[in-house]
């Protein structure tokens, strides 16, 4: 189960992803990420919380790397070294508060950072993906497929997100680096179901409630 620090999460590593919430789909000359704190994260039996100020909850699966210990500076032909794992992993965002930060110029953070808006699988060791960049990774709610893409086309692959983002900062044991999502993010509503999956490697599903107290 999840024991990092943080979460840091990369932005539109998809072209499809990126060119369906607005952007030109093209490689930037270095990845961009973003935090999400440790309570977000949720595992298998919790449920996902809509927050009562979030009128569009939307789902995005990605694939995470847990990272084995303490790193800074890392090449990117040493990558390997710091993997401990991978998690099949969910970035929930409040579609329509992160638009609203974009617009006036602010963080993302109230998209971003609620309470189970991390919801993560148990650790998959390494030996059972020997080659993270060719997975298939797929996303159903209440049993329509909405999502499904490959690892392959990340833009920034996991030996340069590992570089790029340890030479900003240093990444402690249990942190997990969320790589981005495939096209066809949406939205979810109270009383759905989101299953998700890496295909021959695991899959969960998670109930979407309401929040109880109104923040």
């Amino acid at each position: 189960m999840y024991s990092g620090s943080k979460i840091v999460a990369v932005a539109k590593n998809y072209a499809k992803h990126a060119i369906e919430m607005g952007g030109n789909g093209m490689k930037r000359e270095r990845p961009s990420f973003f935090i999400k704190p440790s309570s977000t994260v949720i595992h298998v039996g919790s449920p996902i919380v809509k927050p009562t100020r979030c009128e569009e909850l939307h789902h995005e699966v990605e694939l995470g790397v847990v990272i084995s210990q303490r790193c800074s500076g890392v090449s990117a032909s040493a990558w390997r070294n710091y993997v401990g794992g991978y998690v099949l992993g969910l970035d929930m965002t409040a579609r329509d508060l992160q638009a609203q930060a974009k617009k006036e110029g602010l963080p993302w953070t109230l998209g971003k950072c609620w309470d189970t808006f991390s919801p993560l699988s148990a650790t998959i060791p390494v030996e059972l993906i020997p080659e993270p960049n060719a997975l298939e990774l797929w996303l159903k709610v209440d049993g329509v497929e909405r999502q499904r893409g490959s690892t392959s086309d990340m833009l920034a692959k996991i030996p340069e997100l590992i570089a790029e983002i340890t030479a900003v900062m240093t990444l402690e044991k249990g942190d997990v680096i969320l790589t981005g999502t495939p096209e066809g993010v949406g939205p979810v509503e109270v009383g759905q179901m989101i299953t998700c999956g890496i295909t021959g490697v695991t899959e969960m599903s998670f109930l979407v409630v309401k929040q109880q107290n109104h923040k």
